[in-house]
């Protein structure tokens, strides 16, 4: 599914679906005439690398999450009000 290629795609995170490992892209610019999308990454030799793709070979990605915290069961610890006795 390729992308609609508008002023809002500008800052989205992006990678090429033909590519099964492709990086994950920022859009930096688009072209609405021609439906071309300039977007940026980081190499594995991290490095900066810019190219211009069709906007039918990209998809948005979603950025990979921070873990979160984990939570403690419910019934451990002590209560935040105390014991009554």
């Amino acid at each position: 599914m390729s992308v609609r290629v508008t002023e809002r795609l500008i800052g989205d995170v992006v990678k090429v679906t033909e590519l099964p490992n492709s990086p994950l892209m920022v859009v930096k610019a688009i072209n609405e005439e021609a439906k071309l999308v300039t977007a940026v990454w980081f190499s594995d030799s991290h490095n900066h690398e810019e190219g211009v793709f069709p906007a039918s070979a990209i998809d948005r990605a979603e950025p990979p999450q921070a873990p979160k915290a984990k939570k403690a069961p419910a019934g451990s610890g002590k209560s935040a009000r105390g014991s009554r006795r």
